[in-house]
């Protein structure tokens, strides 16, 4: 077994505690049927705020906005199907029905018809586009943190973690943070680099070649609610103008979307800038 550097090892180890406490503050509730669970964490009371991950992530891709407004809302925040402590969805997968099944374990904990606020980030994006298909003019206001969506991502270069340990796993996490997910290499710190190895490790569903059947601008545009669309700068995803071309889509389907650009930040803009994406949310989401 190969050691780990022995002050990052007990950042880690820090960092892993304080996941833990903030995991021990949340209501834990499973919805859908057998062998096809997902795990909800909720933390505080209030009006329903929704929280969808990334791909390859879990519910800690939002662990700042959880720090910041979890005593101001009801923050409803789901293992999407196949990543974090959910089961995973049926195979070979069908994303709308997976979609469906998540829409429909919402309805189990606000019950159905009830109006709720919508936070997506990367992945979440595409599960949102299915939800508002699904359930079309329930969502009173929406903020989308580097949506997917649009159609097929540029897929930036990742080193593979499998059968590493030690040094060079949490070498290669760092490589794989700093290559798809944080632009500043500087704000990979360890809890960063903590919620990366926990989620990585707990990863199983994998997306290549899934088709997903809505688009979000589409939907963006017949929701009636409230939009806010939030980008990163330096989002590795999306090189070469393309967060210009999303937006010019966005706008003619949906005008009155409030569209922010945070400077010099990669796709994991809700952490990598949080005070300022956390700005953004509140006035988004949590101002009445």
């Amino acid at each position: 077994m190969m050691d780990i550097d022995t002050d990052m090892a007990e950042a880690l180890r820090q960092a892993g505690a304080r996941l833990d406490r903030i995991e021990a503050r949340a209501r834990r509730i499973e919805t859908g049927p057998e062998g096809r669970r997902t795990v909800w964490r909720v933390w505080g009371t209030g009006d329903p705020v929704v929280f969808l991950h990334g791909a390859s992530g879990s519910w800690r891709h939002w662990l700042r906005q959880i720090e910041a407004f979890g005593d101001r809302a009801q923050l409803i925040v789901a293992d999407l199907p196949g990543f974090g402590s959910s089961d995973m969805p049926a195979v070979p997968l069908d994303f709308p029905a997976m979609a469906a099944g998540v829409a429909a374990g919402l309805d189990e904990i606000i019950g159905a018809g009830t109006v709720y606020d919508l936070a997506a980030f990367s992945y979440g994006g595409s599960v949102t586009a299915e939800i508002l298909q699904r359930d079309p003019g329930r969502q009173r206001r929406l903020a989308l943190c580097a949506p997917a969506g649009f159609g097929r991502p540029v897929m930036p270069p990742m080193r593979k973690v499998r059968g590493l340990e030690g040094d060079a796993l949490s070498q290669a996490h760092r490589d794989n943070l700093g290559s798809i997910m944080i632009a500043d290499p500087a704000r990979i710190d360890p809890m960063a680099l903590c919620v990366q190895t926990l989620n990585s490790a707990e990863s199983r569903l994998r997306l290549g070649g899934v088709a997903r059947s809505a688009d979000l601008a589409e939907r963006l545009g017949a929701c009636g609610g409230a939009v806010t669309l939030i980008w990163g700068t330096r989002d590795a995803f999306m090189p070469d103008g393309r967060v210009a071309e999303r937006m010019e889509r966005v706008a003619e389907r949906c005008p009155a979307a409030r569209m922010e650009l945070v400077e010099g930040a990669g796709h994991w803009v809700a952490y990598e800038a949080a005070d300022q994406v956390n700005a953004i949310l509140a006035e988004a989401l949590f101002d009445s």
